[in-house]
């Protein structure tokens, strides 16, 4: 006996039910991570360099705001012409080529963080022979490879 497509049943109301909300909430946190991302991607946060001056012979001080989102001294680097200085500790900064330029990061808070009113001062190492002046300072955010901000050092 051959039996007809219309005596069957299907699943039951409540079944059925379950799994519309169970493929709904699959969806929706499948659009979420393709929007949002999988969570270990940096982007670059924001920030500037609020003053520049030049403190002695061969010597720039510059001035930083806060960045936002709060960020690590560990996870800058500063490019000073093509030489990029990176720290491990935030207290002392290596030049990953010569030593041309030396900088030093003056933490004011202490906290490790970048916040108002932190510099970072530029000067010439012992024994360079460049100039400084129109130097181009950059600063770049480690982990995402981005740059938070760049100047280039005035004359006078």
């Amino acid at each position: 006996m051959k039996r007809s497509w219309k005596d069957r049943k299907g699943v039951s109301p409540v079944i059925a039910t379950i799994l519309m909300v169970a493929i709904t909430v699959v969806l929706a946190a499948v659009l979420y991570v393709m929007v949002m991302g999988l969570g270990d991607i940096s982007t670059t946060p924001n920030g500037q360099i609020t003053k520049v001056e030049k403190t002695g012979t061969g010597e720039y001080k510059l001035t930083l705001s806060t960045f936002s989102p709060s960020t690590k001294l560990t996870d800058i680097k500063v490019n000073v012409n093509g030489t990029l200085f990176t720290s491990s500790d935030g207290k002392t900064w290596v030049p990953d080529k010569d030593y041309t330029y030396k900088i030093t990061v003056t933490d004011q808070a202490g906290d490790g963080k970048v916040s108002q009113g932190d510099y970072i001062t530029v000067e010439l190492a012992d024994g360079a022979t460049v100039k400084l002046e129109g130097a181009t300072v950059a600063i770049l955010h480690g982990p995402s490879g981005g740059e938070i901000t760049k100047t280039t050092l005035p004359s006078a």
